[in-house]
Order: structure tokens, then sequence, then C-alpha cells
């Protein structure tokens, strides 16, 4: 069984997601906005969808060199899962990440989505050498999974030994992510990094409540907004910061109406 690193568990690490647009105005001008928002995040993910392929094995250097001391997440994130990478391409995905891991910098992280299992030892053979771990991640679009899914959904990744989890689902009602409380009471502490939040109007909250619940990852957009209900990184950051403030998810909905 996977367990936390005892110093990261009560850590909250905010992650931002890195652009082409917000990785060349962070080179072209170091005190660019961007660069704030930048330096607010704990982690950056690097989405290999949204750059060219002959760009990929010099992006992790690029993004160390104005975010030196935040830790990377490597994500090809396919289209069936909110991703630009066509689904019908997935199988081109082990030769690239060869081209990520032939490079002299890497990310810490890898992200590989649950259907996609089936690769995890070719992804895993590439990362153990350079110490990168697996975060196995599950998007859903339609609606939060019941808590049997989500049990199963633990088990699938404990069963490849990866390090982290992440889900995001769809939120359709003021209730719906107590599934997702729930879940991470029961399942956090078996991985270094997890992540379980609502998408969606009435998710919005749980990116940070969740937190709270003893998830220790949640993600923040830089500019463009790449899920439903997504939530700028300053707003995040705030938030996050002002964590033992908050009761309850209505607590921070409220704090979040103010910047809207």
């Amino acid at each position: 069984m996977q367990r936390k690193d005892a110093s990261k568990a009560t850590k909250k690490n905010l992650v931002g997601l890195i652009s082409p647009h917000v990785l060349s105005a962070a080179e072209a001008d170091p005190i660019s906005p961007v660069v704030m928002d930048l330096q607010a995040c704990d982690m950056l993910e690097i989405r290999y969808d949204w750059f060219e392929k002959s760009l990929w094995p010099g992006l992790s250097a690029r993004v160390r060199k104005i975010a030196p001391d935040a830790e990377q997440i490597g994500t090809i994130r396919l289209a069936r899962d909110g991703g630009t990478f066509p689904d019908d391409s997935a199988v081109e995905r082990p030769a690239l990440w060869q081209s990520i891991f032939a490079a002299q910098e890497v990310p810490e992280w890898m992200d590989l989505e649950r259907d996609c299992l089936h690769d995890y030892d070719a992804l895993a053979e590439l990362a153990t050498p350079h110490g990168t771990r697996i975060i196995v991640s599950e998007h859903n679009f339609v609606r939060i999974p019941t808590l049997l899914e989500l049990k199963k959904f633990a088990q699938d990744v404990q069963r490849v030994k990866a390090a982290g989890l992440k889900i995001a689902a769809m939120s359709n009602g003021p209730l719906d992510c107590q599934r997702l409380y729930q879940f991470i009471s029961k399942n956090a502490k078996n991985f270094e990094m997890f992540a379980a939040f609502g998408m969606g109007k009435t998710g919005k909250p749980s990116r940070i409540w969740s937190l709270h619940e003893g998830a220790n990852l949640t993600y923040g957009s830089i500019e463009i907004n790449a899920a439903p209900g997504q939530i700028d990184v300053m707003t995040m950051k705030k938030a996050i910061d002002a964590l033992g403030n908050f009761s309850s998810e209505n607590d921070i909905a409220a704090f979040l109406n103010k910047f809207e």
C-alpha cells in the first residue's frame, strides 16, 4: 500500500496549468502578471497536449527556469478527458513519453488516465529511473460516481501502486460533493498526492473544501479555464490561505462570490 510522505501529508498543493501563452509570456517578461500567478502555485501542470510535439522534450527545462521552486506534473490529456490530444492517437503516447524522459529535465510527476492503465507499466518503466511518480486520474463530465464506483477507482490505483490519485467529476447539485468528501476521508491517507473535487458551478467550493476534508492537491487556472467551474489561481491561493476561517462549503461559496 502506497503511503504519503509525512512532510507532504499536511501541505495543501495548488496546481496551476501551463499553456503555450503562459509559458511564452513568463519567458518574455519577468514582471508579466502570469509570473505572479506562477509564484502562487506549489506545483505546475505542463499540458503537453497544448503544445507542438516538437517542443515536448524541452518543456520541463523551460518551466523549471521560470518557476524553479514548483514541482511539475506532466500531462498528455486525451480529448475524452477534457484535453486536446486525439483519443484515437492514445497509442502514440508511450513513444512520446520516451521523448519527454530522454531530456535532461523531467517532471516530478506524470498523469495517466484511469482508462489507460494498460499503459501504466510502460510509463512507470520510463518514469521510475528519474524518480518521477505517477498520478492516476479520472474525469467524469456527467456526474459524481457512487461510493462503490469511487472505492473501485481507489482499488485500481492501489493495485498498480501509483503514488497519486485525482478525480474531478461533475457536480449537479449542492450535496453531490458529499460523496467525494467521504471518499477522501477513507482513502487520502493511502496516497502521496490526492485530489477529489467537483466540477461545474455547484462543485466550485469543493475545489477548496476538499483540502479541509483531507485532500492535498487542487487545481486552478492561469488565464484560461481548462475545466467547468475552474477558479483562477490567485483566488484559489487566497481561499486556501484562509481555509482555517471557513466552517463549511457555504462559507467558501460566499467567499468565492466576492470574486465573480
